[in-house]
């Protein structure tokens, strides 16, 4: 199979790789079969990239590489729609935001995160009241030195004159 997208030309892939949203995900009703694949190599961030509107990517990130103490609750009714029989089974990425020029200040959606069962790729998105929708990836500190680091490449210095 492939499909023809704006951000990455024609992919080309098995229908054993699609994940199935089957209610989408908030805001995007109509996507519900997506590809996932890396950002790039060694990466910690991923493409979440819709077949059903190949206009539509998203990034995303296994949250737990970012924050070791988080703790989600897949609700009963959640598991059955997924058929999710044990825990090993389950994938959980959450989206990211990166703003225009400012990637130190990328944030991710702890209060959304995918659920995915990886075995029959059947995946939800779930309502976490207990964390932020814009949850900063990068610790106050390093973002801190990340825009003064930004600050000082664009300043640039003049050299010359008489």
């Amino acid at each position: 199979m492939e499909i023809q997208g704006t951000r990455f030309g024609t992919l080309e892939f098995d229908e054993k790789e699609i994940i199935y949203l089957n209610e989408g995900l908030l805001g995007f009703p109509l996507s519900k079969q997506f590809l996932m694949f890396p950002y790039g190599e060694d990466s910690s961030f991923f493409w979440l990239q819709s077949v059903d509107e190949p206009e539509i990517a998203f990034i995303v990130i296994n949250p737990f590489d970012f924050f070791s103490d988080l703790e989600f609750a897949v609700e009963d009714e959640d598991a059955s729609s997924l058929v999710l029989a044990r825990s090993e089974d389950v994938e959980i990425f959450t989206l990211v935001t990166i703003p225009e020029g400012r990637p130190e200040e990328m944030r991710t959606n702890l209060a959304g995160p995918v659920v995915v069962n990886v075995q029959n790729r059947l995946g939800k998105q779930i309502l976490c009241k207990d964390y932020s929708p814009r949850q900063p990836l990068i610790p106050d500190s390093m973002r801190s030195q990340l825009k003064e680091q930004a600050r000082s490449s664009k300043g640039g210095h003049v050299a010359g004159g008489r």
